[in-house]
This record gives structure tokens, C-alpha cells and sequence, in this order.
């Protein structure tokens, strides 16, 4: 496996994961965010697809690559669009389903990061460098999604709606 098939596997099993969330999600405006994470994954495959015909043929397969695990690969911790129970769960709880994507996208970021650092050429290093990139700006995204969720619990404060004594 070299590094281009291993990024584009990672990158449809991302939109494949996202997907089937967004199919089960409750919410209109999590469904949205889903489709919307799993069109940016369709897009990476896309340049990646790109990447590769156009100047990185060269890139000579790596046996390390078919040993390291994606991140949307299921593991017992984690949210897999399979686990039925868990997604009856999230039904109600939107802000899970946000917090997963966000761990989903940091782990990306730092898999392409560690991928990047053991790359053995300059355009490997150049793919997964731009590839984490576009996943920082998921971690952007859901981290601010997260944030403005959270607010909405807090109260209030200001002088005209403050109704506690002066001390």
C-alpha cells in the first residue's frame, strides 16, 4: 500500500462514516453538518485522485502504511455507524455526535501529521501536510459547532436582565 491508497481509503471510509450518521440523525441541522463533512471527505478522495495521476506516480508502496489503522475503522470506544444502540442514543444527544466527529477529526490530524513526519519523500510529505490541513479545519469547524451548542446553556448576563442585589 503507498501512501496515496492509503489516504484514499481513509477518506472514503470518512464519508461512508459520516453518511450513515447523517442518515440516522434526528436533527436537520446535524444531518447538514454530517453531509457536509462527508462531501469534504468525497472532495479529499477527489484530489487525492488528482495527486496522484497527475504527478506523484512515482510514490513507491509502503509495507508500514497496511499496518497502521484508519481512523474510522470501528474500535470498541468509539461510534460506528453499525452499533445500533449507540445510535438511538445519539438520536437525542446531537452534541455527542459532534464531539465524536471532533475526536474522528483530530485523530485524523494527527495520524496524517505522524504520517507526514515518517514520510520518506518530499510528495508524500506534501499529500498528508495538505491533508491535515483540510482536517484542521474540520477540528475548526466542529469546535466551534461544540462551543455554540454548549452556550446556549449559559445564562444571560447584563445589567438590564441582572436581578440580584448590589453588594
Amino acid at each position: 500500500m503507498n501512501a496515496f491508497d492509503f489516504a484514499l481509503q481513509m477518506e472514503l471510509d470518512g464519508e461512508k462514516y459520516y453518511r450513515h450518521l447523517a442518515e440516522k440523525a434526528k436533527y436537520e441541522d446535524l444531518k447538514k453538518v454530517l453531509e457536509g463533512l462527508a462531501d469534504d471527505e468525497q472532495r479529499h478522495y477527489q484530489i487525492i485522485q488528482l495527486a496522484q495521476s497527475q504527478n506523484f506516480k512515482h510514490i513507491a508502496p509502503d509495507p508500514s502504511l497496511s499496518r497502521i489503522q484508519n481512523v474510522f475503522v470501528s474500535s470498541s470506544k468509539s461510534i460506528h455507524p453499525d452499533n445500533q444502540e449507540v445510535i438511538a442514543k445519539l438520536k437525542d444527544e446531537q452534541l455527542d455526535v459532534y464531539r465524536e466527529a471532533l475526536i474522528k477529526e483530530k485523530e485524523s490530524v494527527a495520524l496524517y501529521r505522524q504520517l507526514q513526519e515518517k514520510a520518506q519523500n518530499q510528495d508524500e510529505k506534501e499529500i498528508f501536510g495538505k491533508l491535515m490541513e483540510e482536517e484542521e479545519k474540520h477540528v475548526d469547524v466542529l469546535d466551534t459547532i461544540i462551543e455554540l451548542l454548549n452556550h446556549t446553556s449559559d445564562w444571560v448576563e447584563s445589567a438590564e436582565f441582572n436581578h440580584t442585589k448590589p453588594y
